[in-house]
C-alpha cells in the first residue's frame, strides 16, 4: 500500500503507540482488500455501543486509546445505548456501559447513541467518503445520502476514527457501486420493511436497482435496514429517486440489467404472520423512529387504549422533542411505552414465551421469537386500529 509520509510518522508512534497500532490495523485490512492507498474521511460511526461484560478487549482497547490522549479527528457518532436499566438481567449483561461511555466520552465521541446518526447528529453530503460501521447507517448513507462507505466492523471504525482515514476499495470507487440487478415491482399495497428483507434475502451483498417508485425517506430507512440486515446489502438505488440512479441507464453504470428479479404482492403478504394477535408485545422502531415517523404513528393511538404491550424505540435526540408534542401525550395516554434504546439489545433476553410482533425487517431477522407484520397489522395487534 502506498502510505503518505504523516502515515509512516504515525506508524513510527509519533502520535502514541495506540494510534500507531490503529493505522497499521488499517493497512493489514486495506491490504486484504486490495487496497492501494488510504484516503482521508470526513465522519465515522461506530457501531460498539454495549458495554457487555464480555467485550473486555474491546474495552481494553478504548481505554488505553483514552489514557494515551488520542482524540478522534473526525466528527463520529455512536450506537444506541442497551437499555441496561431496563430489566434486572439486563443491568447484569451490560454491566460495563458506565466504564464504556466515559471511555468513548474521553476519546471524543459525539453521544447521540442512535443508528440513525445521519437524523441531525452527523449528516453526510453525497459523495463524502466515511468510515461508517452499522449496517443500516451504511446502507443509508451509501444509497439514499449518496455518501461513500464500506460496512466496516467494530473496532475497524474506531481505528478510522482516531486516524481520520480508512483504505479505499469497495464501495469508495465507482466501478463497485453500479447496480448489477434490477428489481420489478408488481405491487398494490407496499411495504417497504418487507421488499427490503427479501431483497436482502435474494440480493445478498450485490447492488440492486428498484424501478421507480415514490418511497419515502421513513420507508427508505426502514427498507435499507432490513437488506443491510437479512442479505448485509450495503448499497441499492431506486430509479428516478436516489442521488446515483437519475435513470436505469445511469444506475447500471450505461449497460444493461444481467439479470431482472420481480417482486409481487404475493410476495410481500407472505412474509407477514398470519397470527398477529398471537403475540405478547407490539414493537416499532428498528432502525429508532424519527420525530416524523413517530408523530405519524402517534395519530392512531389518540383516544385508545393498548391491548398489549407496545414500545415505540425512538432516536434520543427524537424523543425529546416528541415530548414536547401533543402526539407524545397521546400514545403515553394510550398506554405506550416511549424508550430511546436499541430494541434489538434491550428485548434479546425476557422471559420464556415472550413473542414480539414487530414491522421492523431488521428486528425480524436478528430477534429471536418474533414474527413480522405489517404497519397495519402492528397498529392493529396494539389496539389502535380495530
Amino acid at each position: 500500500m502506498k502510505l503518505a509520509p504523516y502515515h509512516r510518522d504515525i506508524l513510527r508512534g509519533e502520535s502514541g503507540p495506540a494510534v500507531a497500532l490503529a493505522l497499521q490495523t488499517l493497512v493489514s485490512y486495506g491490504e486484504a482488500f486490495g487496497a492501494g492507498r488510504l484516503v482521508p474521511v470526513k465522519s465515522s460511526h461506530l457501531a460498539g455501543s454495549f458495554g457487555i461484560v464480555v467485550f473486555e478487549a474491546y474495552l481494553h482497547i478504548l481505554d488505553r486509546l483514552a489514557g494515551e490522549g488520542a482524540k478522534v479527528k473526525v466528527p463520529t457518532t455512536v450506537n444506541p445505548r442497551p437499555g441496561r436499566t431496563l430489566t434486572l438481567i439486563n443491568r447484569g449483561i451490560f454491566l460495563k456501559q458506565r466504564r464504556l461511555e466515559r471511555a468513548l466520552d474521553r476519546i471524543g465521541v459525539t453521544p447521540n447513541y442512535s443508528c440513525v446518526c445521519y437524523d441531525g447528529a452527523n449528516v453526510p453530503e453525497a459523495g463524502d467518503c466515511l468510515a461508517w460501521a452499522e449496517s443500516s447507517a451504511v446502507q443509508y448513507a451509501n444509497s439514499v445520502l449518496g455518501a461513500r462507505t464500506n460496512r466496516n466492523s467494530l473496532l475497524i471504525d474506531v481505528c478510522s476514527a482516531v486516524t481520520g482515514v480508512t483504505p479505499e476499495f469497495g464501495y469508495l470507487l465507482d466501478e463497485h457501486r453500479r447496480a448489477s440487478l434490477l428489481v420489478r415491482l408488481e405491487v398494490e399495497r407496499m411495504d417497504a420493511a418487507a421488499l427490503g428483507f427479501l431483497l436482502g434475502q435474494r440480493v445478498v451483498n450485490r447492488v440492486p436497482v428498484i424501478e421507480h417508485h415514490p418511497f419515502s425517506e421513513v420507508e427508505l430507512k426502514n427498507m435499507g435496514g432490513a437488506m443491510a440486515a437479512s442479505g448485509a446489502v450495503a448499497l441499492f438505488h431506486v430509479e428516478g429517486l436516489t442521488p446515483e440512479a437519475p435513470d436505469l441507464k445511469t444506475a447500471l453504470g450505461g449497460g444493461g440489467a444481467p439479470e431482472t428479479m420481480t417482486v409481487t404482492q404475493r410476495d410481500l403478504d407472505e412474509l407477514r404472520t398470519p397470527e398477529p394477535e398471537s403475540a405478547d408485545q407490539v414493537v416499532f422502531g428498528c432502525p429508532q423512529m424519527t420525530l416524523d415517523e413517530a408523530l405519524a404513528l402517534s395519530v392512531h393511538f389518540e383516544g385508545r387504549r393498548v391491548r398489549r404491550p407496545t414500545r415505540f424505540f425512538v432516536v434520543p435526540d427524537a424523543l425529546r422533542r416528541f415530548r414536547e408534542t401533543a402526539e407524545y401525550g397521546w400514545v403515553r395516554d394510550a398506554g405506550v411505552e416511549v424508550l430511546p434504546y436499541c430494541p434489538l439489545a434491550a428485548l434479546s433476553v425476557r422471559r420464556r414465551g415472550n413473542r414480539v410482533l414487530t414491522s421492523s425487517g431488521k428486528l425480524y431477522y436478528y430477534l429471536d421469537r418474533t414474527a413480522y407484520g405489517s404497519e397495519l397489522d402492528c397498529l392493529r395487534a396494539s389496539g389502535a386500529v380495530a
